[in-house]
C-alpha cells in the first residue's frame, strides 16, 4: 500500500467496486488487521492472516469482500456476509482467532443473524480517506443485500468513532441498541430494505429460460422433467443460462423423482452438482432433504448449505411433505437457507394460502417464503396479498411444460400492481 501524502479529492466516477478474488487475500488480511486496530503487524502475522483470508469457511475470507480500485490501485475493501450463515461461520472463525492471538470471544453475543446482511469490516487506505470511498463501499454492500432480497442491513460501530457513526447515519442507518463486543462498547445500527414482490419463473428447459429472460423475469429456477416434479438440468444448460441470460439462475438439484430421502451415493451426486453450480457462476441452488419419518434431514441440509459457500440456497417443496412444518421451518433457518419454496402444504399455493400466511408470520423476515405451485396470472395478486409473501414461483405455462412469454408478462405486471388489483 502506498504511504504518500493524503488525497483530498477524487473523481468518484473513476472508482471501481468489484468482487474480491483469491489474489486479494493479502490486502483483505491487512485491512482486517488494521480495521480492528491491530498494532505491530509483522510479516509473520500478515502471512497467517492471509492464509486465514484464503479459507472459504471463515468470516474474513476474500469470498465475502468487495474491493475498491482507483487509478489502478486497490484502495479499500468491505467484508460483508449474510447473517443466516453467521452461526456456522462464527463456530469456525472464533476458535482460529483464539489460536492465532489468544483472544477468546466465544462468550459474546451474536452480531447478526438470519434476515440480515451484515457489513463487518470497512477499510480505506489512509491517504484516500475522507474522499467518499467508504460510503461507496457501503452502498455496494447495501446493493448486494437488495439483490439477495435480504430485508435488513446491519453493522456495529465503536462508540469511540463518532465520524463513522455520522457517515452511517447519512446513509440511512439508525441506532437500534448498544452492547459490549470484542471487550469494547459498540452501537448496533440497522437499515430496513423494502422488498417489492418478485416472480421467479420455473424454467423446465433452456428454451423456457430464454423465454423468461425475454419477458423480463428477474430470476429463474432452472430444471427439467416437470412431469417428475423437476430434476437437475443438464450442465450445458446451466452454463448457457449463467453466461448468456441477464437474470439470476437458481438451479434445482434433484437427481431423481420420488421421495426426498437420498442414499449416500445420491447425496454425493447432489453435492457434486452443488459444487459445479458454485464454481460456474450460478446465483443459487434449490435442494431439500427429509428423513424417512418426514422430518427435515438436518445433517444433509446443513452440509448442502456449507457446500454451496456464498451461494443462497432454497429449500424446495420437500418442505410441504414435512410432518411438522413449524419445527421444520426453524430447522431450515438454523441450517442457513435463504428461502423456502412452499405451497403451504397443499397441492397448490391458492389452496394453502392460510398456512402460507402462518408460515410467513413465523418466519418473520428471518428467511424468505417463496409461494409456489399453481401460481398464474389469475391468482398471483391474491396469493401475494393474502399470504403476505414477497416472492412467488410459477412455470407460467399455458400448455405442456414450456413457459409462455405473455403469461410471464401478465404475472410480472400483476405482481407489480397487486395492491390495486
Amino acid at each position: 500500500m502506498k504511504t504518500s501524502s493524503p488525497i483530498h479529492e477524487i473523481d468518484i466516477e473513476k472508482l471501481t467496486i468489484r468482487k474480491a478474488v483469491i489474489e486479494d487475500s493479502p490486502f483483505v488480511a491487512r485491512c482486517v488487521l488494521e480495521a480492528i486496530g491491530f498494532e505491530n503487524i509483522t510479516d509473520e502475522i500478515l502471512v497467517r492472516q492471509t492464509a486465514f483470508s484464503q479459507r472459504e469457511d471463515v468470516l474474513y475470507s476474500w469470498r465475502h469482500a468487495l474491493m475498491a480500485e482507483y487509478d489502478g490501485e486497490t484502495i479499500g475493501c468491505i467484508i460483508a456476509y449474510e447473517g443466516r450463515r453467521y452461526q456456522w461461520l462464527r463456530s469456525i472463525t472464533f476458535p482460529i482467532i483464539k489460536e492465532m492471538c489468544g483472544a477468546d470471544f466465544s462468550g459474546q453475543r451474536d452480531e447478526t443473524g438470519p434476515g440480515e446482511y451484515y457489513l463487518d469490516s470497512l477499510y480505506v487506505v489512509p491517504r484516500y480517506r475522507n474522499c467518499g470511498i467508504g460510503s461507496q463501499l457501503m452502498l455496494s454492500g447495501i446493493a448486494n443485500a437488495c439483490t439477495l432480497r435480504i430485508p435488513r442491513v446491519g453493522l456495529i460501530v465503536s462508540t469511540e468513532k463518532p465520524d463513522a457513526q455520522k457517515m452511517y447515519s447519512r446513509l440511512g442507518f439508525r441506532e437500534t441498541e448498544r452492547f459490549i463486543a470484542f471487550n469494547e462498547p459498540f452501537i448496533k445500527m440497522t437499515m430496513e430494505l423494502a422488498q417489492p414482490p418478485m416472480l421467479e419463473v420455473c424454467a423446465a428447459s433452456l428454451a423456457s429460460a430464454r423465454t423468461a429472460a425475454k419477458a423480463g423475469a428477474p430470476r429463474i429456477e432452472l430444471c427439467r422433467r416437470l412431469d417428475l416434479g423437476g430434476l437437475t438440468p443438464d450442465r450445458a444448460d446451466i452454463l448457457a443460462c449463467v453466461r448468456e441470460l441477464p437474470l439470476q439462475t437458481f438451479v434445482l438439484i434433484r437427481p431423481r423423482g420420488g421421495n426426498f430421502c437420498y442414499s449416500d451415493e445420491e447425496f454425493r451426486t447432489i453435492l457434486d452438482d452443488i459444487r459445479f453450480c458454485r464454481d460456474n457462476g450460478a446465483h443459487g441452488v434449490v435442494v431439500g432433504f427429509l428423513t424417512p419419518d418426514g422430518d427435515i434431514d438436518v445433517g444433509k441440509s446443513r452440509i448442502a448449505v456449507e457446500t454451496a459457500g456464498t451461494m443462497p440456497v432454497t429449500f424446495h417443496r420437500a418442505f410441504d411433505r414435512c410432518r411438522n412444518w413449524r419445527k421444520g421451518l426453524e430447522e431450515i433457518i438454523a441450517c442457513g437457507y435463504s428461502r423456502i419454496l412452499t405451497s403451504g402444504q397443499q397441492p397448490t399455493a391458492i389452496q394453502g394460502i392460510e398456512t402460507l400466511k402462518q408460515i410467513q408470520e413465523q418466519a418473520n423476515g428471518r428467511i424468505a417464503i417463496l409461494a409456489g405451485s399453481g401460481v398464474n396470472s389469475g391468482n398471483i395478486a391474491e396469493i401475494i396479498r393474502q399470504a403476505g409473501v414477497s416472492e412467488v414461483h410459477g412455470s407460467c405455462k399455458i400448455a405442456g411444460y414450456e413457459s409462455d412469454e405473455e403469461e410471464i408478462r401478465k404475472c410480472l405486471s400483476l405482481q407489480k400492481h397487486f395492491i390495486e388489483i
